[in-house]
């Protein structure tokens, strides 16, 4: 009975629409860039096409499974940057290879970048395109009727997005709201905060990335500080402070630790609940070039709260390869630049 209770646990934490933390989460986004800020597209200089595939809580019947591709170029004119990304997030039944929640989406980019002096550049972003929504609830076995998991529901909900990016040759920050319509499976309508206690909606996410690369080119060690903070309503804000290491140019190792931040609420009686700061993952990250322009990634979370008895931790792994490889403008320290 344990054991269901906690697989019920993970699969109602995995149905995006109906829980605040809607969007995917990876650990290594910081190699994935224009999956939370599409002015990230034509940061690399070149046709950059990266895969990233996350199996979360290893060991647990259903847990989520999440994949992402993209694939971003500036054009001729650097001016301008074209990209785009399709992702898909899966949450199981037990003992099945069904998914009872399915989302899949589609965006296409657009950057334009300005320039400034000492190769500083502003990017501004946009994306357009939508998710399909699939769930099969009715294939949840439950010990009680519930309406709720009678029912199975498909449909598309288009959606646009923005970000700015600002970046050199050492630094880089970032804001970005990846979908601002708050569309919902009730209708096809903008939903405002009368509806957020009745109705299945997306909810806006509000992203904050910056990070700082210490060193001079060329050095055979550099280290680079990074963190990342995303804003969603009626959840605690999650901040990753990352620390990573350079070694030669090639090799990326890194750790990663994550913060749920709670702020002070009511309860019913109109009580004031306290909020806190809590440490809920460790992961550890690394990055190995084989080649100047073939890349491979793996990252490993390591749970800290209570979830961490009942699962083999979450694995990643990111493939990256960059096109267009031309010696006179692809260079080792854009890595070092962009990440």
């Amino acid at each position: 009975m344990k054991k269901a209770i906690i697989t019920l646990a993970v699969i109602l934490s995995g149905i995006t629409l109906l829980h605040a933390q809607q969007d995917a989460e990876y650990s290594m986004y910081m190699f994935n860039g224009l999956y939370i800020n599409p002015a990230y597209a034509g940061s690399h200089d070149v046709i950059s096409a990266t895969a990233l595939y996350r199996h979360q809580w290893a060991g647990i019947s259903g847990a989520p499974r999440s994949g992402s591709f993209s694939i971003h170029s500036p054009f001729r004119r650097d001016q301008y940057a074209l990209g785009g990304i399709l992702t898909f997030d899966r949450v199981g039944k037990p003992g099945d290879n069904n998914g009872v929640v399915e989302t899949y989406n589609i965006y296409g980019d657009f950057a334009y970048r300005l320039r400034f002096k000492k190769g500083i550049k502003l990017s501004l972003g946009i994306q357009a395109g939508g998710m399909y929504y699939k769930s099969a609830l009715n294939n949840l076995t439950v010990d009680q009727n519930d309406v709720a998991f009678l029912t199975s529901t498909s449909k598309f909900l288009p959606n646009v997005g923005f970000g700015v990016y600002l970046y050199g040759k050492k630094f880089y920050a970032g804001v970005s709201v990846p979908h601002i319509l708050n569309l919902g499976l009730a209708g096809d309508k903008i939903y405002n905060a009368v509806d957020r206690g009745t109705v299945s909606r997306m909810w806006n996410h509000y992203i904050f990335t910056a990070g700082y690369m210490t060193g001079k080119d060329g050095t055979k060690v550099r280290f680079k500080p990074s963190t990342l903070v995303k804003v969603v309503a009626h959840a605690p804000v999650s901040w990753d402070i990352t620390a990573s290491v350079l070694f030669i140019n090639r090799i990326w190792l890194g750790t990663t630790y994550r913060l749920g931040v709670m702020a002070d609420s009511k309860d019913a009686n109109g009580n004031v609940v306290k909020g806190n700061v809590k440490g809920n993952r460790l992961v550890l990250l690394s990055e190995f070039k084989i080649t100047p322009q073939f890349r491979v990634g793996y990252a490993y979370d390591i749970e800290l709260d209570n979830l961490k008895a009942h699962n083999g931790g979450s694995h990643e792994i990111m493939l990256g390869y960059d096109f267009g490889f031309d010696k006179s403008k692809f260079v080792t320290p854009r890595y070092v630049t962009y990440f």
